[in-house]
């Protein structure tokens, strides 16, 4: 058997190859996805200023080791957009339960391994997800509610836990278009707003579309107006989910998997399915080939818990 965390069985149900060459080696990039949610963490659980150390960890990943993304890209406007974003929701969150959230400790299995828990103690009661989505709709709503991060956690923990998905916006010439990143500024009085009240109407042509990062607005004020317009209504929705009915043949389900895992070779069968996944797979460009280090993938010291933090 092995250990088990959500991110492992999403990505080796994905791929058994992707999952397993992603704990194998370091990723010369980090996705923007995934730097969005270390970057989240960090300002979740830090004791000082969550807002300065989601966009200071942010714009760490995007030196080193560097955002992966294709084409002709202006990486310092990307990061800074990203960093603006994860800076704000982090703010809000954290608004919500100021004191620093602490991640699950990890529980024992039935079939004696380990289950390392992506969840955090928000200090109000039941474990609690955070969830980045682009748009919520019904069908991503149970997505959510019947993927392993959800049921491998209810599971796993044998409680009810909150999923908090929030809304960041569709990608859209590298940026994310939402009320937590661009706002609309009136042209005389320079008072800003984001959505309309009482309409369904946008803002008249007059009214000039500014980014978070080019706004010289505090993130409390930014965070009252959204407030102030109701934007939060439509941009946070938290799910409260309790454990499946057939806790223990998913329970049997997660012990095969394990088994599969402890199993692999270190050449694992793949899966075109798995090759975009939620984000493109690192390896798409050498794979169907063997041997990643010939392509100039270094091998890791030990192969790690694969958990959000290290994707």
């Amino acid at each position: 058997m092995t250990d088990l965390s959500a991110e492992r069985m999403v990505t080796h149900e994905l791929c058994e190859r992707r999952q397993a060459w992603t704990e194998q080696y370091h990723l010369p990039r980090i996705s923007i996805v995934a730097a969005m949610y270390r970057s989240l963490d960090a300002g979740l659980r830090t004791e000082s200023d969550p807002e300065k150390a989601a966009q200071d960890e942010f714009l760490a990943l995007a030196a080193n080791p560097g955002l992966d993304v294709q084409g002709a890209v202006n990486l310092y406007a990307t990061a800074m957009h990203h960093a603006r974003l994860c800076a704000v929701v982090v703010s809000a969150l954290r608004s919500a339960f100021p004191a620093p959230w602490t991640m699950v400790d990890p529980v024992a299995l039935p079939d004696g391994s380990t289950w390392h828990s992506g969840l955090y103690n928000a200090g109000n009661g039941h474990p609690r997800r955070v969830a980045l989505v682009d748009r919520w709709t019904d069908d991503r709503k149970q997505q959510e509610i019947s993927g392993w991060r959800t049921v491998g956690e209810t599971c796993a923990l044998n409680t009810t836990i909150l999923v908090t998905a929030v809304t960041i916006g569709p990608s859209q010439g590298m940026r994310r278009h939402s009320a937590w990143t661009r706002c609309y500024r009136h042209p005389r009085n320079r008072t800003f707003r984001f959505m309309r009240k009482g309409t369904d109407e946008d803002f008249s042509k007059t009214w000039t579309r500014v980014w978070r990062e080019d706004a010289g607005i505090t993130t409390k004020l930014w965070l009252d107006k959204m407030k102030e317009d109701g934007c939060m209504e439509d941009l946070v929705h938290t799910l409260q989910v309790p454990p499946p009915q057939y806790r223990e043949a998913y329970l049997a389900e997660m012990t095969r998997m394990s088994a599969e895992m402890a199993a692999s070779g270190p050449t694992p069968p793949m899966r075109l399915s798995g090759c975009y996944g939620w984000a493109p797979c690192p390896f798409l460009n050498i794979c169907p080939a063997t041997d990643p280090s010939k392509f100039g993938f270094r091998l890791r010291q030990k192969t790690p818990r694969m958990d959000s933090n290290n994707l």
